[in-house]
C-alpha cells in the first residue's frame, strides 16, 4: 500500500494538481465533426432564432439532431494559452466537446470559476454578448437585465422500473456545477435545474444541449422563465441583497465601517460596548452635543435667545454689530451711541433725504 492510499487526502490533492498542470486535450481532430446543413423550410433565414422563417411553428422532435460530441470534464480539462494571456472566458466548443485546438486554444478549457468576476457583466462565460430581452423560445445567450440560474430541460424520457428520474437528472447536470434546487415534473418529461451560480448554468446549457442522459433522448435545454412562486421571489430577493451587501463590504474601508456603526449607535442613543471605543475621526452628532451642553449648564444661567429678524440683516449680524459698538464705546470712554428716534433698521445709519445733512 502506498503513502497516498494510507491517508487519501494527498492522493486527491495530487490528482487535482495534475489536472491543473496537464495540457488540455484536443477533443476532436480537424474535420472530424460533420456540419449538418439545415433543411430549408421557409423563404428567409432568421439569424436570431437560427432557423428558417415561415416554416413549422415548432421544431418537431424528429427534426432534432443529437449532438455528435460531448464534453468530459475529467479528461478534457487542462491548461491552454489563456492561462498565460489572462483570458477569463471559457471556450464554447470545449463546452460542446468539439474543440480541435486543445492546449493551443486561446480560451479556457475548464469550468468557469464563480469566485472570479468576469471583465464584462454584459457577456456570458463564453464572451458572447447578452441581450436586453430573452427570445420568445427562451433560447440564445440570455438577458443582462436578470440573473438567471435556472434551466428548463424538456424531452426527458421516463421509464418505469429503474433509477428515479430526479436522480438521473442530478447525476448528469451536477457535472457542470453545484446545484441549488432541482424539480422534476413527473409524467411530463420536464425538469428545472437551478445552479448556485449563473456561470455554471450558462456552461451547462451549452454542454447539455441536444445531449442524451440514460434513455437515448434528445434534450431540449433552454432558459427558464421567472418563477411565479412568491416564496421563491422573496428568497431570491434576499439572496441578491446579501450578495450586494457582501460586495459593498469588500470595497469599504473597515475603519469607515466601524466609524459609521459608532455614529449610528450614538444617534440611536445606544451605549457602546465596553471594549468598543469611538474612533478618533468620529465626533459626537450635533444632537448628542446639544443634549450634553444642556445637562452641563447651571440651572440659574440665563439663556439669551436671539432677537427676531425683522430686516435684511440677520439677528446674529445685528448682535455682532451691537457688541462691536459697546466695545468701541468702552475703549473710547464715551456714552453709547443713541440712534435717532423713529428710525429702525438700516435707517439709523443714514438717509437719502437732503434734510439729514
Amino acid at each position: 500500500m502506498s503513502d497516498h492510499e494510507d491517508t487519501g487526502a494527498p492522493a486527491s490533492n495530487a490528482m487535482v494538481q495534475a489536472k491543473k498542470d496537464r495540457p488540455a486535450r484536443k477533443q476532436v481532430k480537424p474535420g472530424q465533426v460533420t456540419k449538418n446543413e439545415v433543411v430549408q423550410s421557409g423563404k428567409e433565414y432568421n439569424i436570431w432564432y437560427n432557423k428558417w422563417a415561415g416554416g413549422d411553428r415548432e421544431d418537431a422532435y424528429s427534426n432534432k439532431v443529437k449532438s455528435q460530441t460531448r464534453c468530459n470534464i475529467r479528461t478534457d480539462t487542462g491548461w491552454t494559452r489563456a492561462e498565460k494571456t489572462g483570458m477569463k472566458y471559457c471556450c464554447l466548443y470545449f463546452a460542446r466537446g468539439c474543440c480541435p485546438y486543445g492546449y493551443e486554444c486561446n480560451y479556457r478549457h475548464r469550468l468557469p470559476d464563480p469566485t472570479q468576476t468576469l471583465p464584462d457583466t454584459a457577456k456570458d462565460c463564453f464572451a458572447r454578448d447578452k441581450f436586453a430581452d430573452y427570445r420568445d423560445d427562451m433560447g440564445g445567450v440570455g438577458s443582462f437585465q436578470r440573473e438567471n440560474r435556472t434551466l428548463y430541460i424538456g424531452r426527458i424520457k421516463e421509464t418505469g422500473p429503474g433509477p428515479d428520474t430526479e436522480e438521473v437528472v442530478r447525476r448528469h447536470f451536477s457535472e457542470w456545477g453545484e446545484i441549488d434546487r432541482l424539480r422534476v415534473l413527473q409524467y411530463r418529461g420536464i425538469a428545472f435545474v437551478t445552479y448556485v451560480h449563473e456561470v455554471n448554468a450558462q456552461f451547462a446549457r451549452e454542454a447539455m444541449a441536444c445531449q442524451s442522459m440514460d434513455n437515448d433522448e434528445i434534450l431540449n435545454v433552454r432558459w427558464a422563465t421567472e418563477d411565479p412562486n412568491p416564496t421563491t421571489k422573496v428568497i431570491e430577493k434576499r439572496r441578491l441583497e446579501e450578495i450586494g451587501s457582501a460586495v459593498i463590504a469588500t470595497k469599504l474601508d473597515p475603519r469607515m465601517v466601524d466609524a459609521m456603526r459608532a455614529v449610528r449607535a450614538l444617534e440611536d442613543g445606544d451605549d457602546l460596548e465596553e471594549n468598543e471605543e469611538l474612533p478618533e475621526s468620529v465626533e459626537e452628532p450635533p444632537s448628542k452635543k446639544r443634549k450634553m451642553e444642556e445637562v452641563e449648564q447651571p440651572a440659574n444661567m440665563e439663556i439669551h435667545q436671539p432677537p427676531p429678524q425683522n430686516g435684511i440683516i440677520s439677528a446674529e449680524a445685528l448682535q455682532g454689530i451691537k457688541a462691536l459698538a459697546e466695545m468701541r464705546n468702552k475703549r473710547l470712554g464715551g456714552p453709547p451711541a443713541v440712534p435717532k428716534p423713529g428710525l429702525k433698521g438700516l435707517a439709523a445709519y443714514g438717509s437719502d433725504d437732503e434734510d439729514d445733512d
